[in-house]
């Protein structure tokens, strides 16, 4: 890829020793891009433009904005009472090698209520794709994001979401990494009004020499606001993730409430995984908290499938299956449980193939 440029992405709110190398992404990505493919089943465009939505930030950061220009390609949706609970699919995929951008943006009316299924598909030619998808979401308006990567293992994608939410508003995310190639992943969520909410479900696999970079960002700055944000994953051989997750009370946050979860399973030698739960507070009376479980498959696990004839390696394939399943049945849509389940096990099956 010529002409590559650096940027820095998935920056901590708060910076942390600089020998963890984890304050940021430094990430060379090729600026001249083409649009990608979109394509969207429902929805009703917005009288609105993509510009509208530039003072929504994002998790990968402003530093990412380059990639997001003209040549980007998108839609603006508005959800209004027209279309409550209507469910919108939106088709990824990458074009051509030099790599491509596009987005999706949504106008979240008041008492609105839609879920946005997004699904990032292979490009042929490898290559890298970033996308965007940004919300507005007004007083008590609801907004399901779905996100599922199944990108090819010569495909790099930079995905980046960014919301605000008005009194009583509420964002719920699930995000389900079943790819191949790299993945670097940016949420970033503003609860400003009264009780705004926002609930944030994750689970990924990560497989030979994969890369998975994570960075979420919960900032409470409306009385009673909550966030829960739960991250289940397996790593296996050689794979490396980051996990940054950061849940900020500003000042004036009373009585919100923050909570974090990490669970990591541990199956490579080789593997490499970085976790820094965040919580920043400037308002005393506020409830945050967060942990992380990371760990192997214990002794008496294995001993249980050993005696039921099962070997280490397909003990290790039920609970990373396991594990994933748990989080694609609330999809809550059959097509798409169906393909993340055909795509699991295909990258399951890749990751028995030698290094």
């Amino acid at each position: 890829m010529e002409n590559n440029n650096e940027m820095k992405i998935n920056k901590l709110p708060a910076k942390t020793w600089y020998w963890l190398r984890m304050n940021d992404t430094a990430l060379n990505w090729n600026p001249d891009m083409t649009g990608c493919s979109v394509k969207i089943d429902g929805g009703k465009e917005a009288d609105k433009q993509a510009s509208d939505f530039d003072g929504i930030e994002t998790g990968a950061g402003r530093d990412a904005d380059v990639l997001f220009a003209q040549q980007a390609a998108g839609s603006v949706l508005v959800a209004d009472e027209t279309n409550k609970g209507q469910t919108v699919h939106v088709l990824i995929n990458g074009t051509g090698a030099n790599g491509s951008s596009g987005y999706a943006y949504v106008q979240a009316d008041a008492g609105s209520d839609m879920t946005v299924i997004e699904t990032f598909g292979e490009n042929a030619e490898g290559g890298s794709l970033a996308f965007r998808t940004r919300f507005n979401i007004e007083k008590d308006a609801h907004i399901r994001l779905v996100q599922i990567f199944m990108q090819g293992e010569n495909t790099t994608i930079l995905n980046d979401v960014g919301s605000e939410c008005a009194e009583n508003g509420q964002l719920d995310v699930l995000q389900i990494f079943i790819g191949k190639g790299n993945l670097y992943n940016g949420v970033r969520t503003e609860l400003i009004g009264k009780r705004a909410s926002t609930n944030m479900d994750i689970g990924y696999l990560g497989q030979k020499k994969q890369v998975i970079d994570i960075n979420l960002v919960v900032n409470h700055i409306g009385k009673k606001t909550n966030c829960n944000i739960q991250v289940d994953g397996t790593l296996k051989d050689a794979a490396e993730k980051i996990f940054r997750g950061s849940i900020d009370f500003k000042t004036g946050s009373s009585d919100s409430k923050g909570a974090e979860t990490e669970n990591v399973l541990l199956l490579g030698d080789d593997v490499v995984n970085k976790t820094i739960p965040l919580i920043l507070c400037a308002e005393e009376n506020v409830e945050g908290s967060h942990g992380a479980t990371i760990g192997e498959l214990d002794e008496d696990t294995l001993f249980y499938f050993a005696s039921r004839g099962i070997d280490m390696e397909t003990a290790e394939d039920m609970m990373t299956k396991g594990k994933m399943e748990v989080l694609y049945r609330k999809i809550q849509d059959e097509n798409t449980e169906k393909l993340v389940e055909k795509q699991l096990a295909e990258v399951m099956e890749y990751d028995r193939q030698e290094l």
